[in-house]
């Protein structure tokens, strides 16, 4: 992941995410990158859905009016 996938990451999980997967995001934001990766393993769900190929950073199709 790039730093810039990483920032994106946190920012979507501090705006959609629930108070956990914030304070999971304030978290990443202070670990060393060992730490990260545990956090990274242990919530292998939060990539999925926050990450770069999640949900909530796919583009969306704008329709035209």
């Amino acid at each position: 992941m790039t730093p810039n996938e990483f920032q994106a990451t946190l920012l979507c999980m501090d705006r959609f995410g629930g108070s956990f997967v914030r304070s999971l995001a304030a978290a990443l934001r202070c670990a060393d990158p060992s730490n990260r990766q545990r956090i990274w393993d242990a919530f292998p769900h939060l990539l999925e859905e926050f990450g770069p190929a999640g949900r909530f950073q796919k583009p969306r199709e704008v329709i035209p009016l």
